[in-house]
Formats: structure tokens, C-alpha cells, sequence
């Protein structure tokens, strides 16, 4: 009993993961062009984009949240294209 409660702990998001999660969900909402492609155990962000406009949104929108409240690690965000 005792692994499987274990490994249902394990599989978890990290408090960290939560807060970045929720963060992302809010900031990208009414975009078509951003996607999420993870988040890191320490809630690092890493998301793509099409359209730098979106980008910059959705960032400053996550530096925004995250000025009086839990300090997230800087997001990673990469065009499609790898630039």
C-alpha cells in the first residue's frame, strides 16, 4: 500500500509547478499562437510562440504575477523555429 501511495506522490506537480501552471493558463488565455511545452519542477515555464506580440504579452503578464507574490524562475520561450 505503501508505493502505491508513494508513486501516486511522485507523479504530483511540485507547489511550484501549480503556481506556474495557473500563471500560464491566465496569461496565454486569448491566444491562438502560444503553447505550453512544460513546466520544470522549480515552475520554470518553457512555452513556444508564433507571433512576437503574444510573446511579449504572455511574458510580461508572467513577470507581472509574479512581483508580489511566489518568484518563479525567468520563462523559456522559443519560436517554432528554434530562434
Amino acid at each position: 500500500m505503501a508505493i502505491v501511495t508513494t508513486g501516486c506522490d511522485y507523479l504530483r506537480d511540485t507547489t511550484a509547478q501549480e503556481v506556474a501552471n495557473r500563471r500560464f493558463k491566465a496569461c496565454s488565455a486569448g491566444t491562438r499562437e502560444v503553447q505550453l511545452q512544460r513546466v520544470d519542477l522549480d515552475g520554470r515555464i518553457r512555452f513556444t510562440y508564433v507571433s512576437l506580440d503574444e510573446r511579449n504579452r504572455v511574458l510580461a503578464c508572467l513577470e507581472a504575477a509574479g512581483r508580489d507574490t511566489d518568484r518563479l524562475p525567468d520563462p523559456l520561450a522559443v519560436s517554432p523555429s528554434g530562434k
